[in-house]
């Protein structure tokens, strides 16, 4: 069971996208909800890939058109929330955060609190038609554990921000590349083709 989980998130280098990282959740019968075991793995993929000099950017993406992440896995949510927050090596947001290069997120469907969480921790994001953000926090009475609340409204602006979070509302994708939470959107966002274009564009710029 443990190994089954482990193979939920796995990465991979297209030989169309050289010196470009694949990282995927892959739970599509779960609609990508997220597990310990996951986050253990995502993290450790990142961790892995920091360090690699050939990898100059990265993609987070996710199997199926319906989900990019639901959000922590509701039958592990107690071991999720038991992890030691003090433990940077297995924190995946702080892992993306101290990669060198730019990670692309590529959203196909919806992404719920921590896969919302996951999204604002890339540094460009792609959507398709389909995607949609939500933060549903406030109505379970939890706070966000990854800085949802601080990098929200610095991103789309107090106003959109608040109305997000208070009324558990999506953001669909045309309001979030409106808003400024997406960067453009896609047909697929998981298409290599697009995220080879970003790429381009990025490596041009900081060549």
């Amino acid at each position: 069971r443990g190994t089954a989980r482990a193979m939920s998130v796995h990465v991979h280098r297209p030989a169309s996208l050289p010196g470009v990282a694949v990282v995927v959740i892959d739970s599509p019968k779960t609609v990508n909800a997220i597990t310990q075991v996951m986050l253990l793995s995502l993290a450790k993929a990142f961790r892995d890939l920091r360090v690699d000099r050939s990898v100059r950017a990265a993609v987070l993406t996710a199997t199926g058109r319906r989900a990019f992440s639901t959000g922590i896995d509701l039958g592990d949510a107690e071991r999720v929330f038991k992890m030691e927050e003090s433990r940077l090596d297995d924190d995946i947001v702080h892992q993306m955060e101290l990669c060198p290069f730019p990670i692309i997120g590529a959203v196909n469907g919806v992404a719920i609190n921590a896969g919302f969480e996951l999204a604002l921790a890339c540094d460009v994001l792609l959507a398709s038609p389909r995607a949609s953000f939500m933060d549903t926090h406030a109505a379970f009475g939890i706070l966000p554990s990854w800085g949802l609340s601080q990098k929200l409204p610095r991103i789309v602006g107090a106003n959109v921000a608040r109305m997000t979070s208070l009324t558990s509302a999506p953001l669909t994708a045309t309001d979030a590349r409106r808003c400024g939470l997406v960067n453009a959107i896609v047909r697929e966002a998981d298409d290599a083709r697009d995220a080879r274009d970003v790429d381009a564009d990025l490596h041009d710029t900081t060549a």
